[in-house]
């Protein structure tokens, strides 16, 4: 007669299988690390220079893909930039769940900023491993694959489906290169996480909501002339316009009206899984000068900034954009040389924000899986940045994020990840397919 184990020693099983996979996943997770893969399409990147980076990856993922899964497909939208999708197959009456990461990474900056002036080295100290895209997120795709492998060298049989997402194109938004196409290629699914680093403020937190960001660019126009005569366009009896005016200065004007509704914001955007203020509106670069000369004896005669505006999730794209070119108006209309010069404003890209329901069951079985797997009670909170679990929602699959490492490491030099956080969420992921999913009886 068939011993049925319970589904107490199983999770206990899967549990001491990771713990024993330690250096499997860690290892897996530095090899990643060492293949650069930075997104070709970053700014000031020189395409030809890391183009196929990405690739590399996927090819040296897909034979481990092939050892766990029972369909794997590779495919490129834009060339020498694959997606790699596997499919473990369920016994066809359980829910099915998306394993998703992203392997593009933002470029390293300069070596000597770096720990181990490899910005690709891998190395593990102090219970860290380094490197560019450790914690953004190759760490936590290494921890999904190891967790349908632990499934799997258990033998397992889950009754949905388990699908094994690695995709291009998140840090500059081509979701259409990436997360959108696997979904218009066909790989849907009951539910999906999202490995990105949970951080801050807690890493390993499970998170249902983002924020959306829009980036925006505004531009004043002034009136070049010699900076010497510049009492004439700032000192009352001076001429003003007639004589010339600085479009840096206007600009600055606009960011103080707009430092003014973001502070507005940190009363009027609150949301329960975001620290106060969290929604804000940042001038991240300003240029401006004479279009001719580069030098401060010239008034400048233009001046853009250029925003990331994050807002709250429950407003849509059209309530936001509407709400900040009224603030900017207001303040136009309170300046002489505004008044007749309006800013030029554009509004470049939109990525949605997401807002799955924290008693949604997807959030409530990984919530159960993390506390199973660390004895740790799991935290529920927001994302700081966005992430394609927003478009993997807008395609119809609730989708939330949980995953090792903190967005204030992710970009920085000296990128790292916790191994411990690693070890603990493929021990999640695999409890959470293992609920999700369900079992067949062993």
């Amino acid at each position: 007669m068939k011993k049925v184990l319970s589904s107490e020693k199983i999770k206990q099983e899967l549990v001491a299988t990771i713990d024993e996979m330690r250096e499997d996943i860690i290892r897996l997770a530095s090899d990643m690390v060492k293949i650069p893969s930075v997104n070709p399409n970053y700014d000031g990147v020189v395409k030809e220079e890391v183009i196929g980076g990405e690739k590399n990856v996927q090819e040296f993922l897909k034979p481990i893909f092939e050892e766990i899964c029972d369909e794997v497909d590779m495919w490129e939208v834009e060339a020498q930039r694959p997606n790699l999708v596997g499919v473990i197959k369920g016994a066809g009456n359980g829910k099915s769940l998306i394993f998703n990461g992203h392997i593009d990474v933002v470029p390293p900056g300069p070596n000597t900023d770096w720990k181990f002036e490899d910005p690709f080295s891998g190395k593990v100290e102090d219970g860290k491993l380094y490197g560019r895209g450790a914690c953004d997120m190759k760490g936590g795709i290494a921890a999904q694959i190891m967790a349908a492998k632990a499934l799997k060298k258990l033998g397992i049989q889950l009754k949905g489906d388990l699908l094994l997402e690695t995709v291009v194109g998140e840090e500059t938004m081509d979701h259409e290169l990436g997360v959108t196409a696997t979904v218009e290629r066909g790989y849907k699914a009951d539910a999906a996480i999202v490995s990105e680093p949970s951080g801050p403020p807690q890493s390993l937190a499970v998170v249902p909501v983002s924020p959306g960001v829009i980036r925006m660019h505004i531009t004043v126009k002034g009136k070049t002339t010699h900076a010497s005569v510049r009492r004439e366009f700032i000192r009352a009896g001076g001429k003003h316009g007639e004589v010339g005016i600085n479009a840096v200065e206007k600009g600055m004007y606009i960011v103080q009206a707009l430092q003014q509704l973001e502070e507005e914001w940190g009363f009027t955007k609150t949301h329960d899984l975001f620290e106060p203020g969290h929604f804000s509106i940042h001038p991240g670069i300003i240029h401006g000068k004479s279009y001719d000369v580069d030098l401060p004896f010239v008034v400048s005669d233009y001046c853009t900034i250029q925003y990331a505006v994050w807002h709250h999730p429950l407003e849509s794209f059209e309530e936001v954009k509407a709400e900040i070119l009224a603030h900017v108006d207001r303040a136009v209309q309170n300046d002489l040389w505004l008044r007749n010069h309006p800013p030029e404003i554009e509004f470049l890209l939109h990525w949605p924000a997401f807002n799955v329901p924290t008693d949604h069951p997807i959030v409530q079985a990984t919530s159960r899986a993390h506390e199973e797997a660390t004895g740790e009670e799991a935290v529920i909170h927001g994302f700081a940045a966005v992430a394609d679990a927003a478009f993997l929602n807008a395609k119809g699959i609730p989708s939330i994020i949980y995953g090792p490492g903190s967005i204030l490491v992710a970009h920085a030099a000296n990128e790292y990840v916790l191994v411990e956080d690693l070890i603990k969420a493929a021990k999640t992921y695999a409890l959470t397919a293992l609920e999700w999913c369900g079992m067949e009886e062993m």
